[in-house]
């Protein structure tokens, strides 16, 4: 599915167990590669764009990275935990240690990233592989599921919503609830809690 311009995609966010259990099935099945995709994708909270051309260099033994979006062209300032490092690293390690200064998510034919179209037809499969109860699974789900993450851990907050604004860099609150599945939850819940 191609986005226009201007709209918010409909990829949807998996909740967080689903999330760690995608992560164990893709490294029980061999997949490093786009288990370290799916990792990348959450712990930076980049767009598709930006990940794909990630190089090991950045993102291994760093305790930041410091990006130009490609969509924005804004800096991004990540923090990588302790376990982020660890887990990157472990990763690394069951590639086989690849050169540092290339691309991680190459395409071994080209040199080139994989596409946008590839990885996203890749996900659609691994979602039916892997029973993922999402309708749409895409490479914005890791994003979409870092902010729900952050949200819920946040206590479901005002703050957590302002702080997510800011990480997403969106124009206002709202935009970042429905982003996150909130407004639609909200309207769920008023219709579910009808009772006489």
């Amino acid at each position: 599915m191609t986005r226009i311009k201007g709209q918010l995609t409909t990829a949807d966010y998996l909740p967080i167990e689903v999330f760690r259990k995608l992560l164990d099935d893709l490294e029980r099945d061999h997949e490093y590669l786009w288990e370290t995709y799916c990792w990348l994708s959450f712990c930076t909270a980049f767009r598709a764009s930006d990940v794909r051309t990630l190089q090991w260099r950045d993102v291994l033994r760093r305790q930041e990275l410091v990006r130009i979006e490609k969509k924005t062209g804004k800096n991004r300032l990540v923090k990588f935990s302790n376990e982020v490092q660890a887990r990157t690293q472990h990763l690394y390690e069951l590639l086989e240690c690849p050169d540092a200064d290339k691309l991680i998510f190459a395409n071994p034919r080209t040199g080139q990233p994989y596409t946008i179209v590839h990885i996203n037809r890749l996900l659609k499969l691994f979602r039916i592989r892997y029973r993922i109860p999402v309708k749409a699974f895409s490479t914005h789900t890791f994003r979409k599921t870092f902010g729900r993450y952050v949200y819920e851990m946040s206590g479901r907050t005002a703050e957590g919503l302002i702080l997510l604004n800011q990480i997403f860099k969106h124009a206002n609150l709202e935009t970042t609830r429905r982003y996150i599945g909130l407004a639609q939850e909200d309207i769920d819940k008023v219709f579910m809690s009808i009772r006489f």
